[in-house]
């Protein structure tokens, strides 16, 4: 009996592994690629899991082997993993016609405002730009979020007489696989395409 429980745990431990695995490649991520974060938290995750799991054999005094122990840390860790990747779903609207950068500015406000306009422009709340955001992307009633290779953060000082962090998330819709650079948030700010009594202010 005890060889089928330790039989079981390492199966479902290289199933959770196989999971956590698929999860972290399905991360977006804002500056590495996703692999990366496989290629970082993979040997650590394991080494980490090996070390308690000896440990806590030798406090037991159990007869059960090493790797019973290590496999249950796995679950542990993967699991957690997985859990901690769920976030709510977030849609954020394109217009039909749209290419370029979409870019969701931090606003003062205690919702979220994902309609993006004719200049790219959408506002996220502090709560969401911290938490981590990556939405589903809906253009002309068609889910391109598979579409878009990554999100990054930026930021833009203003003057001293009127200071706001102009902190945002960005992310391109290519034009043929292309990216299309459009105005720069000076002009957006010039034209009002953005509305700078919604921002954030330091």
């Amino acid at each position: 009996m005890r060889r089928i429980v330790q039989i079981i745990l390492t199966t479902l431990a290289i199933f959770s592994l196989g999971v956590g695995i698929w999860q972290m490649l399905q991360t977006k991520t804002m500056i590495l690629p996703s692999w990366f974060l496989v290629v970082i938290s993979l040997p650590g995750t394991l080494l980490l899991s090996f070390a308690l799991g000896f440990i806590v054999k030798k406090l037991l005094n159990s007869k059960w082997q090493t790797l019973t122990f290590t496999s249950i840390f796995v679950i542990i860790f993967c699991s957690i993993f997985c859990i901690s990747e769920y976030k709510p779903v977030y849609i954020v609207v394109v217009p039909k016609n749209y290419v370029g950068e979409i870019r969701l500015f931090l606003s003062n406000e205690n919702e979220n405002d994902f309609s993006i306009s004719r200049y790219g422009i959408g506002y996220i709340d502090m709560r969401t730009f911290n938490d981590g955001f990556y939405p589903k992307i809906i253009q002309g009633g068609n889910d391109i979020t598979k579409q878009i290779k990554e999100y990054s953060k930026g930021a833009l000082a203003t003057t001293s007489e009127d200071v706001y962090s102009f902190e945002y998330l960005s992310f391109y819709i290519l034009d043929n696989g292309k990216k299309v650079e459009g105005k720069d948030i000076e002009e957006l700010v010039k034209i009002k395409a953005i509305d700078t009594a919604r921002l954030y202010k330091k």
